[in-house]
């Protein structure tokens, strides 16, 4: 016979008097992982996947199967232990490793023929692409380990993957519980083929499918990250009556000491029976329960309440402040899942964040000049609190130390490495900025002074942390430089694969001083101006080693000196420093603050400077040609005028439109006499003037 299950899942069993083997639990628009042990982002092989993974089957343009793989741990597949499967490229797991005929690339509803006993299906999928793969991993220990099989950058039906279209599957078996999760990780494009036949197939005849396949519809964005992710569990046995489970509880985080912080729990019902009422609690160490009861309700399987403490959480002194946080309901059948843990850290203030952008780029790439695009957009959305550095490879801009060391965190170029916490794409610069700005500081970061002696350039920089701090922690000074223009031509010039007949032609890729679309393959280095710029990371990669001390108090201050070299031929006109807080006691270093300031050294003025304009002028003194640094927020007129101090105009010249951006214009100051000069900058914006001298 035919039994519907509840809802969203359908279960399909054909033999007469089969009793199900599997309940299933959907999770549509989970925005996570099942178990939460697999936080990898989504990236192809080769283009960005995280270490660990290891391929199993390549792209086909005729459906195989891998080789027999082995589960690392003890499983049961329907009650009998599994201990090897194999996988086809067509979305089909099975533990019947002695199957031969492969399922074709054309979805159908399950239970099929095809389809080999002991199976599990995302039956729709398809490697036809160049860089399709079938890839595994192991994550967590034993005994809660849970098998990664993910179909990595694949296609759907007929139409194969390339750069617009790909998407990431998954099927994850759980050690000790024998749970099944197909999960739905990544899907760029494939605007309306994105449907495949998920479930499991016991034999030809009985078979489970999450509710309306075969035509399920992927959920996920091109989010790599599990934020976006779906999934849909399968259960041995049989639903219980009354099950609550705890599945969300308040975001854990900073609070500044003495805050009442609201405290929140989720309950989602796994129980087949309507919940009307039940009792939410929490908890610190030893102190009083605070109790709530939830009544009202209606609450049907599967369907999930949010209820908020009436009594809030008093955050009493600095350091963590764990809290278990539970559901308690009558004849509830599994104890296991009522409670959750929530961790509330006081801190002695809420430190100013910047989040730091690397981009490791260089003028061979010719998908480079996509960085280029979005570094600038992002810096001028976000000029407070974005520190944006490019990181050169491959050309005479390349710092060594620092090509090195993001050279071991990306797969390819472009890239963009946020605060060293995730790799992205520079197109998604935007996104990682809200995704990351409101991370917590650890300390507010201080530039002191940034001056420049002769070629010494001198950086006084400070921290103060809003918590107590224990272990590695390290500062780095990285200058930029903007404007660099060098004429030489050869590995100057700037390739541009969005250029007219290039192959990113029909992306638009365009900022307010360069329209890519429009320039050739290869920009001659007269025109290409490279913003950003890595000169040097003072103190190394990982930061300087005792930088800072390995106990720090929360509210002291912790200055470090910076001192370097500026190489001739740098212009330190047009530099900024940046000072890095790294954490550096994991494997891998991760920025959790910075600050970013220009350089001011002797003989900068500064004209005007406001939120929507900064205009420097250098050399001062003067002698033969004055520099005018225009950085700009939108487009404006503008117009230039010198005066004596007579009053006699010695100079009027009109700049025109000037666009977004830093704009230098250069005036020849060799016919002027020996004295003082009042400069006059007229803009959209207003008048702004100041002295300079003639020497």
């Amino acid at each position: 016979m035919k039994k519907l299950l509840l809802l969203i899942l359908v279960a399909i069993a054909t033999t007469t008097n089969l009793q199900a083997q599997y309940w299933q639990m959907p999770n549509p628009n989970a925005n996570a992982n099942p178990g939460g042990l697999n936080a990898d982002p989504e990236y192809p092989v080769g283009g960005g996947i995280a270490a660990g993974w290891t391929t199993i089957q390549a792209m086909s343009a005729t459906p195989v199967w891998s080789v027999v793989q082995t589960i690392p741990f003890t499983f049961s597949f329907n009650g009998s232990p599994v201990t090897q499967f194999k996988v086809s490229t067509s979305g089909i797991l099975t533990f019947d490793i002695a199957a031969s005929s492969c399922p074709s690339y054309t979805k159908s509803t399950l239970p099929d023929a095809t389809i080999p006993n002991q199976s599990v299906c995302i039956w729709g999928l398809a490697a036809l692409g160049a860089n399709d793969n079938i890839v595994t991993k192991t994550f967590g220990t034993a005994p809660n380990r849970q098998l990664w099989i993910q179909f990595s950058s694949y296609g759907y039906g007929s139409v194969l993957s390339d750069g617009s279209n790909f998407c990431y599957w998954s099927i994850v078996l759980d050690e000790t519980t024998n749970k099944i999760h197909i999960v739905d990780n990544r899907t760029g494009g494939y605007a309306t083929t994105k449907q495949v036949s998920a479930g499991i197939q016991i034999n030809s005849t009985s078979a489970y499918m999450v509710a309306t396949s075969p035509n399920l519809n992927a959920l996920s964005t091109t989010d790599p990250a599990p934020a976006d992710n779906s999934y849909y569990t399968f259960i041995p046995g049989t639903q219980p009556a009354n099950d609550a489970a705890a599945t969300a509880t308040s975001s854990t985080g900073y609070n500044v000491t003495g805050s009442n912080i609201p405290v929140s729990l989720t309950v989602k019902n796994l129980g087949s029976a309507v919940i009307n009422s039940y009792t939410i609690k929490y908890q610190e160490g030893a102190n009083p329960v605070v109790s709530q009861a939830v009544t009202g309700l209606n609450l049907a399987s599967f369907a999930s309440n949010s209820t908020t403490f009436t009594t809030q959480y008093n955050v009493a002194s600095l350091g963590a402040h764990p809290l278990k946080v539970w559901v308690e309901l009558p004849s509830d059948a599994n104890h296991a899942n009522d409670t959750l843990g929530a961790t509330f850290t006081g801190v002695a203030f809420m430190p100013a964040r910047s989040v730091v952008m690397e981009e490791p780029t260089g003028t061979w790439c010719g998908w480079c000049v996509r960085g280029i695009v979005y570094m600038d957009s992002i810096y001028k959305a976000h000029p407070n609190d974005v520190v944006p550095i490019s990181v050169h490879n491959g050309d005479p801009m390349t710092v060594t130390t620092y090509d090195a060391g993001v050279g071991t965190l990306i797969s390819g170029y472009p890239s963009l490495l946020v605060d060293r916490k995730e790799v992205a794409d520079p197109s998604d610069a935007f996104t990682m900025y809200t995704k990351y700005i409101g991370d917590f500081g650890y300390a507010t970061v201080n530039i002191n002074s940034a001056t420049v002696a002769g070629s010494t350039m001198s950086v006084n920089s400070s921290i103060i942390p809003a918590a107590n701090l224990t272990g590695e922690y390290r500062l780095a000074l990285v200058v930029t430089e903007d404007r660099i223009n060098n004429t030489s031509g050869g590995t100057w010039d700037q390739h541009n694969y969005y250029a007219v007949g290039g192959s990113g032609n029909a992306t638009p890729m365009a900022n307010s001083e360069y329209n890519f679309n429009t320039l050739p393959g290869t920009i001659p280095s007269a025109t290409m101006y490279y913003d950003f710029v890595a000169r040097d990371i003072v103190g190394g990669f990982d930061g300087a080693a005792g930088s800072l001390p390995s106990t720090m108090t929360a509210g002291t201050t912790y200055s470090h000196p910076f001192t370097w070299t500026i190489p001739a031929g740098d212009n330190v006109f047009k530099m900024r420093v940046a000072v890095l807080l790294i954490d550096k006691n994991g494997s891998k270093s991760k920025i959790l603050n910075a600050k970013m300031t220009p350089v001011f050294p002797a003989g900068v003025s500064t004209i005007a400077k406001n939120n929507s304009i900064e205009i420097l002028a250098y050399p001062n003194p003067v002698k033969d040609n004055l520099f005018i640094d225009l950085t700009l927020e939108e487009s404006t007129n503008a117009s230039c005028v010198v005066t004596d101090m007579m009053g006699h105009v010695v100079m009027n010249k009109s700049l025109g439109l000037l666009h977004s951006g830093i704009q230098t214009t250069e005036l020849n100051t060799s016919n002027f006499t020996v004295g003082m000069y009042t400069i006059t900058i007229v803009t959209d914006k207003g008048s702004f003037t100041n002295s300079i001298i003639k020497k």
